[in-house]
């Protein structure tokens, strides 16, 4: 909290919290780590509430899973189709950590100074309820 207090100090400032889907959609396998990325998130929304006043962004990043063929192979990555065999629409690349580095970079910057209290997931898949459905 010592960076928050010299951030309210001078009247401005930026954080990033890092948690992870997990956190906003649960995941019945670990637990303990759903609970923990949640804990991220609501602190990321109380932060962002108490330090709006003194001109202070606090947002938060929550990746996704990443499609590594280990992933893959543990039958962890969704399907291309739901349970009726209907299409999942997602993204033809796969979520990297330059996407997370690309994302703090622009929450860090002056083009998101009107932005705090904001959960931004990255993943591929558009339906994201389908990741803890294995």
């Amino acid at each position: 909290m010592a960076a928050g207090k010299q951030m309210i100090r001078q009247q401005s400032g930026k954080i990033i919290n890092i948690s992870s889907t997990a956190g906003s959609k649960g995941n019945p396998h670990q637990l303990h780590y759903s609970a923990a990325k949640a804990g991220v998130i609501s602190l990321t929304n109380n932060l962002a509430y108490m330090w709006a006043k003194h001109n202070i962004n606090v947002n938060c990043i929550l990746p996704g899973l990443i499609a590594t063929d280990e992933l893959k192979g543990y039958g962890i990555i969704p399907p291309d189709t739901d349970d009726d065999g209907n299409a999942i629409p997602k993204l033809e690349l796969t979520p990297n950590p330059e996407n997370v580095a690309d994302l703090a970079l622009f929450l860090a910057s002056p083009a998101s100074d009107a932005l705090t209290g904001e959960l931004y997931p990255i993943r591929a898949w558009l339906k994201s309820e389908r990741f803890w459905q294995y």
